[in-house]
């Protein structure tokens, strides 16, 4: 897909907001199976020409170790790039397989993806989809069909589990040293909660995070904002488990105070549990910018711009204020994001501590691979290193030989001692 300002601009920043449920049928290992799923199909972003969309497959009847989701575009849609699965389409007719690591989905839990894509006219949403080949039925029932193919091998994770208000890890990955998983709190509504599911001895430092799209799901990026918390962080993700709608950056300055409340209230589970004077920022793509605007909130220590970037001139002039440390971590040249990114990168003010790490794999980056993927890896190692003190994780990021430079990560740094 071709890149530009303006296609990115509505990526991350649109607010269509358009959704629709549909029920299918789903993947039959017998002629008794049961089968029933929903499908929220949302456009996230429209554009002149263009626009954005995001998935969610939600299983309600047997467990299935692969799926296939088919519809039909009404008005010449069509697909220009998709993460988080592959596609093919021929005419209006798109089917939508699972990626390697997303193929199981359990019962009740969640499979989802996203796409950028062209239209001409309208962009009407479609309003019938099959899963395996099944019709929608709007009710869990029997397969109709013995036959259906289940030829793709059982990956080892699922993408996500179902909502819960006590922790709840998700199979498959290897954790960090404390297991986590993620809880939600009536204290503070639309967030999701990831935490290790025994808290350590240690105050924990705290990660306030904003979705890829603004959206409002929390586990969206499951995988990836897990295995953060699982080295002993809390994160504070925006939106409730597989929730929809839009979010604000006001909801992460929101999660900021709930931590320092709940660090201070007698009684809680978090009293004193939290080191509220270290606070990471972070986001992915329209996240991104929601973390931007709550950098120089002085309870802030350093800032993370994962697949995002400032949309034009006068935006960048807000670089000016930044005072704490700031990583990005990009999808490369293919990523959407890359040109903004890196002209943010040009303008940072002049001292400012920073590290710039891009791996080519594109907008969608690495999140809902087992334990966020390289993504998560370096995610979690940068946030030891500033909120932790970490010296050994620092090292990955300093230097000429620090521990990503000369791999696949494409490193600059600017101003970074250990």
């Amino acid at each position: 897909m071709q890149r530009s300002h303006h296609r990115y601009r509505a990526v991350i920043a649109g607010a269509a907001g358009l959704a629709v449920a549909a029920a299918a049928g789903v993947l039959a290992t017998t002629a008794h199976a049961a089968a029933g799923c929903r499908v929220n199909y949302t456009v996230s972003s429209s554009w002149p020409g263009g626009f954005g969309a995001n998935v969610t497959i939600t299983n309600l009847g047997d467990p299935v170790s692969s799926w296939r989701l088919s519809w039909s575009f009404a008005a010449g849609q069509s697909i220009t790039q998709l993460w988080n699965g592959t596609h093919a389409q021929a005419g209006a007719q798109v089917t939508v397989s699972n990626a390697a690591y997303n193929g199981s989905i359990a019962t009740n839990a969640t499979a989802s993806f996203g796409f950028n894509g062209s239209w001409t006219g309208s962009n009407p949403v479609p309003t019938a989809f099959t899963l395996n080949g099944t019709a929608c039925t709007g009710a869990v029932g029997e397969s109709p069909s013995p036959t259906t193919p289940t030829s793709s091998p059982s990956p080892t994770v699922s993408p996500s589990v179902s909502p819960t208000v006590s922790p709840t890890t998700s199979p498959g990955g290897s954790d960090g040293p404390y297991p986590a998983g993620y809880e939600t709190s009536g204290g503070l509504p639309n967030h999701t909660i990831y935490r290790p599911d025994s808290l350590p001895s240690y105050r924990m430092p705290i990660v306030v995070w904003g979705q890829g799209g603004c959206s409002a799901n929390g586990t969206s990026v499951l995988p990836f904002l897990r295995y953060i918390a699982s080295y002993g962080f809390l994160v504070l993700a925006n939106g409730s488990p597989n929730g929809s709608g839009t979010t604000t950056s006001a909801m992460l300055t929101q999660s900021m105070d709930w931590a320092v409340a709940e660090n201070a209230r007698q009684g809680g589970k978090y009293y004193g549990r939290l080191d509220t004077s270290k606070i990471a920022a972070a986001g992915f793509s329209c996240g991104g910018l929601e973390a931007y605007d709550v950098s120089t909130d002085p309870r802030v220590t350093t800032t993370g711009i994962f697949s995002s970037g400032y949309l034009n001139a006068s935006d960048r002039a807000k670089l000016r204020l930044l005072t704490k440390p700031i990583a990005y971590i990009i999808g490369g040249p293919s990523d959407i994001a890359y040109s903004n990114a890196m002209a943010d990168w040009a303008q940072l003010p002049a001292g400012l501590p920073a590290f710039m790490g891009n791996l080519n794999v594109g907008h969608g980056g690495t999140y809902t691979q087992p334990d966020g993927g390289e993504f998560g890896r370096v995610a979690a190692l940068y946030f030891r290193w500033r909120l932790k003190g970490d010296q050994t994780a620092g090292r990955y990021f300093v230097g000429a030989n620090c521990g990503l430079c000369n791999t696949q990560w494409s490193v600059q740094q600017k101003n970074l001692t250990l």
